[in-house]
């Protein structure tokens, strides 16, 4: 849970994202297992989408949290190596999820583009 905690603010977002991607994700399985049909491409397709958006609120995260850090350490004068790197992997929390939804997202997209690719 701390590392949830600590994305700061950017962890609603990509809360709201990861959400997103599952209620698809189980949406689309749920259409290919109830029909006969290939299901359709667009809730495949915006289970991608979603996940490049995850990517993107990561990145966004990341840049807030670089900026974050950037001050402190101006207001820290001369901080030591572990402290500044200790910073920085905080500010690279938010593009691990970003990028962890991505991935998710692209691997499913893939196996639902196969199951309804076999189906038609």
């Amino acid at each position: 849970m701390a590392f949830i905690e600590s994305l700061g603010p950017i962890q609603y977002p990509l809360l709201i994202v990861v959400l997103l991607v599952l209620v698809q994700i189980v949406r689309s399985i749920a259409e290919l297992v109830r029909s006969d049909g290939p299901g359709s491409p667009l809730r495949t397709h915006s289970i991608l989408v979603l996940g490049v958006l995850g990517a993107c609120v990561g990145v966004l995260g990341s840049l807030i949290g670089v900026r974050v850090v950037a001050d402190a350490m101006t207001k820290a004068g001369a901080p030591t190596g572990p402290t500044a790197w200790s910073g920085v992997g905080v500010a690279l929390g938010p593009s691990v999820v970003g990028f962890s939804v991505l991935g998710v997202a692209a691997v499913v997209w893939l196996a639902l583009q196969y199951v309804a690719g076999r189906r038609s």
